[in-house]
């Protein structure tokens, strides 16, 4: 038998393998990471061209017109047309209390009594004074009177010395002329010529006399005068007490209620209106009520009077009140910014009531219709406020002028006029004139 003898592989042959199959394995794997990479930025490659080629697509709404008219609602307290606190004119005691808390009184109804005696003794005697100035007026007439029947009896005397002056004259000069033909003795004619001398002596003291009774007629003249203004000094007088004395009736000054009353028979009222002195009543007029409110300056030029308001009560939720404005004020308030306006409420049935608190609802009418588009839409940059939109597919930043903000909504005053189509959200991509696509949004959602 014979054995076959085989050549044993020499060893680096068993190294080829072992090379050939790592280099094939290293190969696979390559081949398994690289494909993939490659179909990766092919498909990345694709999606950019189609990316950049694509129209970007955008969500929108349309620009809807606001209300017409502006609604602002302000805190106010509700306050009486007309309030007054009624203290006493005349010192005294208070005799009676004819109302109290809460009842309805009319104009010139009786409230109160006081009690003045030292008004009351006051006036008796400036009375009596009164009295004697008219007596002493009585008296300085009768004076006056004598004093001009005086005057007229010195004027008569003079006459009557005067004529005898003449008379005398005439006498001594005719008894002169003869004494001088020696018809008469020269005693005759030196009585004659002193019986002149003496009339001309009785006119001189005649006429004095006179002076003295014109004086004397000016004196009570003045008198007189004197004594009528006294008269009517004391009448003054006795007029002021008498009305100081009418004080004692307290009367209602106007149509109201009493909403305070703090005095009770006997008390001692001190007249005036100082903080010390007692206060009789308070009352207030409530068939109207007015209520004074600060309204904003957005809102402050839509106010004139005749302006209705709405008055909300938490008191009468189903009830609802209605006002006018009756008066604004010509200025703002710098610190404030607000404008004073009061509101005036009819209140015939007397439900609301003075201190009130209540809320106040301004509607007025804006002069330019303003358009309500969504908060997101809003665009802001360095140069204003933007929305963008969309006109014939392509990209529009049109600035406008906000007049309210919502926060979810905003009302536009000045840069649309409504149904503009606008873009919610716009991205920071966009540039003005870009082409897009829309996705009108439902209004709801907005």
């Amino acid at each position: 038998m014979t054995d076959s003898y085989q050549k044993p592989a020499p060893r680096n042959a068993g190294m080829i393998v072992v090379l050939v199959i790592i280099c094939g394995a290293l190969a696979i794997l390559f081949a398994m990471g690289l494909i993939p990479k490659l179909l990766e930025k092919q498909e990345l490659k694709k999606v950019h061209e189609e990316t950049s080629a694509a129209v970007p697509i955008v969500h929108t709404v349309v620009a809807k017109p606001a209300k017409a008219q502006e609604s602002v609602t302000l805190p106010g307290n509700i306050g009486a047309i007309q309030y007054t606190t009624i203290y006493a004119r005349v010192d005294g005691y208070l005799k009676s209390r004819l109302v109290d808390i809460g009842d309805n009184v009319k104009t010139g109804q009786l409230l109160a009594e006081i009690e003045t005696p030292t008004v009351d003794e006051h006036l008796n005697q400036v009375k009596a004074d009164l009295d004697e100035a008219i007596s002493k007026v009585l008296a300085t007439k009768a004076q006056l009177k004598q004093a001009i029947a005086d005057d007229f009896k010195a004027k008569a005397e003079i006459e009557r010395a005067k004529a005898n002056q003449t008379y005398a004259s005439v006498t001594a000069t005719r008894w002169k002329d003869m004494c001088v033909r020696g018809a008469v003795s020269e005693q005759s004619r030196d009585e004659k010529v002193r019986s002149f001398e003496a009339t001309s002596a009785d006119v001189n003291a005649s006429i004095a006399a006179e002076k003295a009774a014109l004086a004397q007629v000016a004196a009570d003249k003045s008198n007189v005068v004197t004594a009528q203004a006294a008269v009517v000094a004391k009448k003054a007088d006795v007029r002021r007490l008498q009305y100081e004395q009418g004080f004692q009736k307290v009367l209602a000054p106007f149509d109201g209620v009493i909403t305070a009353r703090k005095v009770d028979p006997g008390a001692l009222i001190t007249q005036g209106s100082q903080s010390s002195n007692l206060e009789l009543y308070q009352m207030a007029k409530i068939d109207r009520l007015r209520i004074y409110v600060s309204v904003p300056q957005r809102v402050a030029r839509y106010l004139h009077n005749g302006l209705e308001a709405d008055i909300l009560v938490s008191e009468y939720p189903d009830r609802h009140f209605r006002g006018l404005v009756t008066n604004v004020s010509g200025a703002l308030d710098p610190s404030t910014r607000t404008r004073q306006t009061e509101i005036k409420i009819d209140n015939p049935s007397h439900v609301l009531l003075p201190g009130m608190y209540a809320e106040v609802r301004l509607t007025g009418l804006r002069d330019s219709p303003w358009i309500r588009v969504p908060g997101t839409t809003i665009v802001a940059k360095p140069d204003g406020q933007f929305v963008v939109v969309i006109k014939d597919g392509h990209v529009h930043f049109q600035a406008v002028d906000i007049g309210r903000d919502f926060g979810d909504e905003v009302e536009i005053r000045t840069g649309l006029q409504g149904n503009e189509v606008v873009v919610v959200s716009p991205s920071d991509d966009l540039r003005e004139n870009d082409p897009v696509k829309t996705d009108a949004l439902p209004q709801n959602s907005t």
